[in-house]
């Protein structure tokens, strides 16, 4: 038997993997880097399936409109395709910031990235069916090169937008410039064909050192929210515990209401707020066992704290919470803290 021979049956196997491991592996190189273990594999297979699902409406979307335009099918893709695929993509991106189911930049980029995996693996497959492409150099373009893109805009966009709603920007006005950047990644890529190898090799040079950029700007600023958050958090619980409140400036505050807010409601505040400072201190420390590398658990205590906490926001109402004022600021983070806290505590 010659080597020819012994070589054509490994070619399939070898587009598969040519076309669907490298954005896979990526995908796998994030999640190890993730010292705080802020995103389960779970949470990976949901954007993963929300990227498939992105590239399904984009194959309806981009069908539906290329004959509706009459251009040439390289025009589309330079100034259409990369619309319409982004948008889809971003769509989940966008819920997951506004939903508070992301709390930092390394958790955002990481989702967004396999919200781009998922697409390009959709994308790839489809190929793979249609076209039985004899070279290599195709399907390492197409999966080192343009699923790898995918995977690198969607992150990309997920990245502006969470640092956008940090900033407190609306959603429409995040839009406006974080979803435009994803848009022209792509279509830069997409310009680039013309030179695919060379494209693909830059791409793969320059994308690392983006997300790794990322990732450290946002490790960094994960450090110093758990250094500030355990400081505060501890001295409200130090307070409350040794019944100095009335001392403090929340005492005062509280003592302010007056008879605007009867004690009952001012007790129920308090307990509020302890409750918050303790399920705060629970997931900081959560995290910080994780970057240590310690198997981590929530406290047993955490669920019904949780349902208590829940009670309480319900019987000091809107109106008890906006009463509190600046001693309770509203931090996008907390119910971020929370959803970690009964995720984990469900598994």
């Amino acid at each position: 038997m010659s080597s020819n021979d012994a070589v054509t049956p490994l070619l399939p196997v070898l587009r598969v993997l040519l076309a669907l491991a490298p954005v896979q592996i990526f995908l796998l190189v994030l999640m190890a880097v993730d010292t705080f273990k802020l995103v389960r594999p779970r949470r990976v297979f949901v954007a993963l399936a929300a990227g498939v699902a992105a590239a399904v409406l984009s194959f309806a979307a981009n069908n539906a409109l290329l004959p509706l335009t009459g251009w040439p099918l390289l025009t589309f893709a330079l100034v259409v395709a990369p619309v319409v695929e982004e948008t889809a993509k971003g769509l989940y991106c966008d819920w997951l910031v506004r939903s508070r189911r992301t709390g930092f930049l390394v958790d955002a980029t990481l989702l967004g990235f396999a919200v781009g995996a998922g697409f390009g693996t959709a994308e790839n497959i489809y190929y793979l069916r249609e076209f039985e492409d004899p070279t290599m150099t195709t399907w390492a373009i197409r999966g080192l090169g343009t699923a790898v893109m995918h995977g690198g805009a969607t992150a990309l966009f997920a990245a502006l937008r969470h640092l956008a709603a940090v900033l407190g920007r609306p959603g429409w006005r995040t839009w406006s410039w974080a979803w435009p950047a994803a848009v022209c990644f792509h279509a830069l890529f997409n310009r680039s064909m013309t030179h695919p190898v060379a494209a693909t090799a830059v791409l793969l040079v320059l994308l690392p050192l983006l997300l790794l950029g990322i990732h450290r700007r946002g490790e960094r600023n994960l450090r110093a929210w758990l250094g500030r958050g355990f400081d505060r958090d501890r001295r409200l619980l130090e307070l409350i515990r040794e019944g100095r409140v009335l001392d403090s400036p929340l005492g005062r505050h509280l003592l302010s209401l007056g008879e605007t807010v009867p004690p009952e409601a001012r007790a129920d505040m308090l307990c509020l707020l302890r409750l918050e400072a303790e399920l705060s201190l629970a997931a900081k420390g959560m995290l910080l066992l994780r970057e240590n590398g310690f198997a981590t658990a929530p406290p047993a205590e955490v669920k019904e704290k949780l349902a208590e906490l829940a009670w309480l926001e319900k019987s000091v109402g809107r109106a008890g919470r906006l009463a509190l004022g600046e001693v309770r600021p509203r931090r996008g983070r907390d119910l971020w803290q929370r959803r970690l806290l009964a995720q984990e505590a469900t598994d």
